[in-house]
């Protein structure tokens, strides 16, 4: 079959590396089709969709969110992971116990100083830091310090009302200090070394990566031999890989492909809601998109329901900005999601400075479900309304995606962890690439006061004030308009049968001890 050849040709040159110890084991192995790879595994590097899918297996945070105890993956509690447990022993001290069995992939015991060093001064929140976006998550601490073999304390500048939960995030990951030191960042980003059920054993760039078991994992013998996540862009290729068995897993499936898959024998088509939203991004530090009406107006113009029936058949919901069911309702009880006004549109259209002008909308073809499709829709409804967009379409996603003049792009906001401050602080915040001036993807400058709230969820400990200042940005950011959220995202998994696997409502892949099992 021609639709194979690829997959065919890969797979052979994956079981060609197999080793004489790896044939003697009875566990299954994975091959996984995903539409895109990434291109490192730093977890500071790589806090993409495509980089958590495959850097949650390598390493292991420091404190877990608990997505299995959720009835869809959708678990909000705390879980212990490499520390046992935590404890607010002051205001702005915490002190954090965590496990002395652990080992790294090459054998090395974990230690006390590999856990500060992944949360320290020099890795993650200092002046001159290895890891750009650090203080987005820690940007808060002002020491981190081993006191003894198995435990570890952490200094903060304030009060701190989130603090277990900034380790479930894939910055949360801990990382062996003097492997790191020795390579640097970008060495380490190619060649990882963490404590994850699987480790790396090859990667072959825009063709697979492969790990292979990490038999002594501490949290008990991985359940699959080897997995290769197996880049296959071509959606119709990664379904076909599935009926034929070539693939075992799939990625990525367009909703107009469900009922492909639910009336075929022997897959499953697995649905997850996920804390991500498709955004589009306007580039307001370019004319005429440096006028707020004309963001608005766009806003306005675009019937956003109608899009999430017609491309996702309801699956899905429309949000509003920065917002996720996760926050809890009553957190923004009565704040509405955007809605189509063409009268509003026309309105601040004509308040406008904008005159016919070409907006060049760029796309990362592939890169999300349907967004090719979606950008299509998007564009008719603002010619309709007066608003000339030109797409431009990208096959990769990188650096060139911003180069030139453009107006406006495919993006998503996540939510790395389950609190008020994400997805908005590290879509947004002080250290964030979209608002950083020196960054090649910086795109919106935020007033003062906006960053004054993000400093206040940071530090205050009462809920209800929280709520408060939550809402006080999210005020700003319809004001200014920096984006214009879409819908919620619903990834659709293919599934062979015979393997019991629950996707989580966010991009990592869970095939450790508990999240994956074969009959």
């Amino acid at each position: 079959m021609a639709v194979l050849k690829r997959i065919v040709m890969v797979s052979a040159a994956v079981l060609a590396m197999g080793t004489p110890v790896l044939a003697q084991d009875d566990r299954p192995s994975l091959t996984i089709g995903v539409q895109a790879l990434p291109a490192g595994f730093d977890p500071g590097l790589n806090i993409s969709n495509v980089g958590q899918r495959v850097n949650y297996s390598i390493f292991d945070e420091l404190i877990r969110r608990a997505y299995w105890e959720g009835g869809n993956g959708n678990g909000t509690e705390l879980a212990p992971s490499i520390a046992t447990e935590w404890r607010n022993v002051s205001p702005n001290e915490w002190e954090v116990d965590i496990r002395t069995d652990v080992v790294f992939h090459d054998g090395t015991p974990m230690t006390a100083e590999d856990v500060a060093f992944s949360f320290s001064e020099e890795r993650v929140f200092g002046a001159d830091r290895l890891v750009a976006v650090g203080p987005t998550y820690f940007g808060n601490f002002t020491a981190v310090e081993a006191v003894d073999e198995d435990t570890v304390l952490f200094t903060t500048s304030a009060p701190d009302p989130i603090f277990p939960s900034r380790f479930t995030t894939t910055m949360g990951k801990v990382v062996p200090k003097d492997y790191y030191l020795e390579l640097g960042p970008e060495e380490f980003n190619l060649a990882p070394i963490g404590t994850g059920p699987y480790k790396l054993v090859e990667i072959r760039q825009g063709e697979f990566i492969r790990l292979e078991s990490n038999d002594e994992y501490w949290g008990g013998l991985p359940p699959a031999r080897e997995i290769t996540f197996l880049e296959v862009p071509e959606m119709s290729t990664r379904i076909a890989g599935l009926m034929t068995g070539e693939l075992d897993m799939i990625t990525d499936i367009s909703p107009d492909q469900k009922a492909t898959l639910e009336q075929a024998s022997g897959v499953q088509l697995m649905p997850a809601l996920i804390d991500n939203s498709r955004v589009t991004a306007f580039n307001t530090v370019q004319e005429p998109m440096d006028d707020a009406n004309l963001r608005r107006a766009m806003s306005y113009a675009v019937d956003r329901q109608a899009v999430v029936e017609a491309l996702w058949g309801g699956d899905s919901q429309v949000l509003p900005e920065l917002v996720f069911p996760s926050h809890g309702e009553d957190i923004f009880s009565g704040r509405e999601a955007a809605h189509y006004d063409p009268e509003e549109a026309a309105r601040l259209l004509e308040a406008s400075d904008y005159n016919g002008e070409e907006l060049i909308f760029r796309i990362h073809d592939g890169y999300y479900t349907n967004f090719l499709e979606i950008s299509q829709v998007l564009q008719q409804m603002w010619r309709d309304a007066g608003i000339n967009v030109t797409i431009e379409l990208f096959s990769a996603g990188g650096q060139e995606t911003f180069e030139g003049v453009w107006h406006m792009r495919s993006w998503s906001n996540g939510m790395q962890m389950a609190d008020l401050t994400h997805p908005m602080i590290n879509a947004y915040g002080e250290t964030s690439i979209r608002t950083n001036p020196d960054d090649f993807r910086f795109i919106w400058q935020p007033p003062a006061r906006f960053y004054e709230l993000h400093d206040l969820l940071n530090t205050t400990l009462d809920a209800d004030e929280r709520a408060t200042y939550f809402n006080e940005a999210l005020d700003i950011v319809e004001a200014e308009a920096p984006q214009m959220e879409m819908f919620q995202h619903v990834d659709y998994f293919g599934v062979r049968e015979g393997i019991d696997w629950q996707p989580y409502s966010f991009f990592m892949m869970d095939l450790g001890p508990n999240n994956l099992s074969f009959e």
